[in-house]
């Protein structure tokens, strides 16, 4: 133990060796510093860059089929309407964003102060894909005024037309996510009822208005995505 205090007390005493464990310190200490700097400046950032969430923007451009079809409805009968939408559309679409539908008609039995019949329409939820319950959904309507009934059924979910940012996933996930093309693929369903308001010369054996003539128009809105990475 003694000849060890006594190498100890020879290597402070001597100034070369002082000199020498100086530069020692001095590069130990030079060290640390570069290697903080290092995982301050370098590290941080590369730790930060792995916990970026990327952000997309979700871009729709919508195209339309439609269709007329007029149809005779009796006196307190009720008709259903059917509609496919052409194959094509989901072809060259991502998918079905939602269906509109006019029912148009006028007071057609020629007599004079005939007002206009009351029609009816629903359109009866099925087993077609669609978002159903969405609150956006006019799904019936009524009309004794001869205007126009309008009908709308939202098909993809969440769909809107807006421009979209959401975050996380990839641009390919993205797209995947927006395209399907089961939704508003099937035979859609109208109903409509007409009930006649008389008019006043209706005790007159000649005076007749037993029916109503109705117009129903189809447009199924389509949606192509597109991705971009913000």
């Amino acid at each position: 133990m003694r000849n060890n205090e006594n190498v100890l007390k020879d290597l402070f005493n001597d100034s070369r060796s002082k000199r020498n464990l100086s530069i020692f310190y001095a590069f130990g200490m030079a060290l640390l510093i570069y290697q903080a700097a290092v995982f301050h400046v370098f590290k941080i950032d590369e730790i930060e860059s792995k916990h970026d969430i990327d952000s997309f923007e979700l871009n729709f451009v919508e195209s339309s089929e439609s269709a007329d079809e007029s149809r005779t409805v009796d006196d307190g009968e009720r008709e259903v309407v059917t509609y496919d939408v052409s194959e094509s559309m989901f072809q060259s679409n991502n998918g079905m964003g939602l269906l509109l539908i006019n029912v148009a008609y006028g007071e057609t039995s020629g007599e004079i102060a005939d007002p206009c019949d009351t029609v009816t329409v629903d359109l009866v939820p099925n087993q077609v894909p669609a978002d159903w319950n969405n609150a956006a959904n006019v799904l019936t309507g009524t009309s004794d005024n001869c205007e126009s009934i309008s009908l709308q059924l939202m098909v993809f979910p969440e769909y809107s037309g807006s421009t979209t940012t959401v975050e996380g996933g990839t641009q390919q996930q993205w797209i995947q996510a927006w395209t399907n093309l089961e939704y508003g693929n099937g035979e859609f369903e109208l109903g409509i009822e007409v009930n006649v308001n008389a008019p006043i010369t209706s005790g007159i054996p000649t005076v007749q208005d037993s029916d109503e003539e109705v117009t129903i128009t189809w447009e199924a809105v389509f949606f192509e995505v597109s991705v971009t990475q913000t």
